[in-house]
Parts: structure tokens; sequence; C-alpha cells
């Protein structure tokens, strides 16, 4: 006969001694906008919380200065609370948005590293939207520290 203390130690969650931490993409795509709320529903399912991640790179520019590299931070952080906003107003878990510098594989990688799942829209905003996989998706998929998950807008839509 089990005890609930020990079904709680034979499930962490249970007993909420550790939060149950999922990482998504997010770019404002219809990929990554179905697997943000693919990654709430998941949260939700396990007493958990999502992490919104958004990364940005200064543009490659043969003048230095060229760009305002505060401008563009400040303008990545509104686009990230813009999306989830519009995504998911009233959030049935927290939702914590992260604005990175860099690659964006390795940010979202790093990002991950304390994460149970990182979900990701199998496509992004690139202009190659023919190919089933993009290269971050991939990557990540490949070199995530946790379980990733690669959602489809068709599979998971609005509503």
């Amino acid at each position: 006969m089990s005890t609930p203390a020990a079904a709680a130690s034979a499930d962490p969650f249970a007993a909420n001694l550790m939060t149950y931490k999922v990482v998504v993409g997010v770019d404002g795509s219809p990929h990554s906008d179905a697997a943000l709320r693919w990654a709430l529903r998941n949260a939700e399912a396990h007493q958990g919380q999502v992490t919104a991640v958004f990364v940005w790179q200064v543009p490659f520019s043969s003048f230095p200065g060229l760009y305002d590299r505060e401008a563009l931070e400040k303008a990545a952080k509104e686009f990230l609370i813009e999306t989830i906003s519009a995504i998911a107003p009233k959030p049935p878990v927290p939702l914590l948005p992260l604005v990175a510098e860099g690659d964006t594989a390795e940010a979202l990688i790093a990002a991950a590293k304390d994460a149970q799942l990182l979900v990701l829209g199998t496509r992004g905003r690139s202009p190659l939207a023919g190919l089933l996989l993009g290269s971050v998706s991939q990557t990540c998929a490949a070199a995530a520290p946790c379980p990733a998950v690669l959602v489809k807008k068709e599979d998971f839509p609005e509503g």
C-alpha cells in the first residue's frame, strides 16, 4: 500500500519539490505561436511555468556603430511582450519573458539548461519556408540538455 509521502518521493513534481520548467522559443511566426500555446498547456498540466525566449542579434554592417544596441534590445523586449500578450493575455501558469542576444540556437539551448522541456516551432521566420525543419529547430533538437518538442502551426492552431 502506497502512502502519499511515498508517492511524492516517486514523483518530485507531485509534491512541488521542484518547479516543472518549460522553455519555449518565440519569434512571432505561426509555428512559434503554436509552440507557445502548446508549452502553456503542457506546463499547466504539470503545474509548472513557462519561459518564453526571444533571441536577437545586431545586424551585420561594415559601418561600426550603425545600429543602436540599446534601441535594438528595447525593441526586442517590446516585441516579446506584445507577442506573448497576444497569444496568452491571461496565461494559466507563470509566464516569464526572456530576451537574449546572440546565436539563436545557442541561446535557446543555454536557456533550457535547467528546464524539463524545450518547445520550438518547426519553422521560424526564415525565407526558406519550403524546408521541413528549420536550422534552429534542428540544432536545438540535437543539442538540447532536455527533451525537445517541435510544434507545427497546423498541429496546435489558435483556440
